[in-house]
């Protein structure tokens, strides 16, 4: 098994064994002082260690190494074993060191075969022209396999289908016992599930699904198809995959887009008071709508500037508001809702005319009773009232009425 790529420059490789070799052969020269100085500053990688097992990820397929003795300006490199027997870069990015010489890296093992947890890997010290200075042999096992005997997978439907009914199967593979759950963008910018279903003892699974929260009209954008554990928790190394694909007809038709006026005629004086009551259909679930009413003579009925934002509703795209209009001119008006993210509009049209003239009804006189035979008014002391008008005479007469009433049961 190789364990060192081709492209390496076994010379440098040498010239480091040679150089190695030397240090040794001088140690008793140099003193104890001079030994230790030379151990700490030998390549080491001191995690993970040779043979260690359950290496924790850092990221999916991600282990972290660490080490000591790099020379300032030189960087790490590692490759691995792949699955298929070949070496393969472990280190996207050069791993540079601290002054102390510590470095550490992030080695990408996404490589290995179904189910391999072992890493036979190759950490090497290369210089900025990237000579070998020297290599480090390290094996070691990681908590997850990278790429699980059953990995992951949505086989129908395919990104970029076009699918001709409203509740497609989704299937693929998985571990065995784990729960496969998708997921859609669904009406109001919410989030819906389609489907939930256990992956089978064979490792595949099939979820039935129901798209109907998309949102009336919609063809829909895809789905994400989500893997969890037999409890709902997360896989580590499994991301959820996207899965872009339209329908054929819209899961959920499109609603006709209406609006109505009640009344369709009031007055001015109703226009300012109970107003006109608007009832709308069709629009996008919660999206923001625009009012506008125009008046008579053709200009915008402007609104106050903290009139509050209208909204259809967020699950059907009706729509219910009243428009008062005070001291409102006669003649037609036209009220027009337009949805925001749709852009679709609707009008109506209604009329104020003048409010109805109350007749006013005369007073009735009051009768005069009549004389005890000269046709004259008795003498009862009452005298005329002057300056009081015609309301004010009708007034008196009533009064002295009364008072004549009044004297003759007296009499009698």
């Amino acid at each position: 098994m190789h364990t060192t790529p081709p492209s390496r420059r076994r010379p440098g490789a040498r010239w480091a064994a040679l150089g190695a070799g030397l240090a040794v052969l001088a140690l008793p020269l140099l003193g104890t002082a001079t030994a230790a100085n030379a151990a700490a500053d030998t390549f080491a990688v001191t995690s993970p260690t040779q043979g260690q097992q359950d290496v924790p990820e850092a990221f999916p397929n991600v282990a972290q190494l660490d080490g000591t003795g790099l020379t300032p300006g030189n960087h790490v490199d590692v490759q691995y074993v792949s699955g298929d027997g070949s070496l393969q870069p472990a280190v996207f990015t050069e791993g540079t060191g601290e002054d102390d010489g510590t470095w550490s890296v992030y080695g990408n093992f996404d490589q290995l075969g179904l189910a391999e947890t072992t890493v036979v890997a190759t950490v090497s010290e290369l210089t900025p022209e990237d000579e070998v200075v020297v290599s480090i042999p390290l094996t070691f096992d990681l908590a997850v396999a990278p790429n699980p005997a059953d990995p992951f997978t949505v086989v129908s439907p395919a990104v970029l289908d076009v699918v001709d009914t409203a509740t497609p199967a989704f299937t693929g593979t998985a571990t065995p016992g784990t729960t496969v759950v998708v997921l859609y963008g669904a009406r109001s910018g919410s989030t819906a599930e389609a489907g939930v279903a256990t992956v089978g003892e064979d490792g595949t699974y099939s979820v039935a699904t129901d798209f109907s929260r998309l949102e009336p009209g919609s063809l829909g954008t895809g789905a994400d198809v989500y893997n969890y554990d037999a409890n709902g928790d997360p896989i580590p190394g499994i991301t959820p995959i996207g899965v872009f694909f339209t329908f054929a007809d819209a899961p959920v038709p499109l609603i006709p887009l209406a609006l109505s006026v009640d009344p369709a005629s009031t007055t001015v004086t109703a226009a300012g008071s109970t107003g006109i009551a608007l009832t709308a259909a069709g629009f996008s679930p919660n999206e923001q709508l625009t009012v506008a009413v125009t008046l008579p003579d053709g200009s915008a009925l402007p609104f106050a500037e903290d009139a509050p934002l209208v909204f259809a509703d967020d699950e059907d795209g009706s729509y219910t508001g009243t428009v008062v209009i005070a001291s409102a001119p006669v003649g037609a008006y036209t009220v027009t809702l337009t949805g925001v993210r749709s852009e679709r509009t609707v009008s109506a049209s209604f009329e104020v005319v003048a409010d109805p003239v109350t007749p006013t009804t005369p007073a009735t006189p009051v009768p005069v009773p009549g004389g005890t035979g000269s046709g004259s008014l008795a003498n009862t002391g009452f005298e005329p009232v002057t300056g009081l008008g015609a309301a004010g005479v009708l007034l008196a007469l009533g009064v002295g009425a009364a008072v004549l009433v009044r004297r003759r049961r007296i009499k009698a």
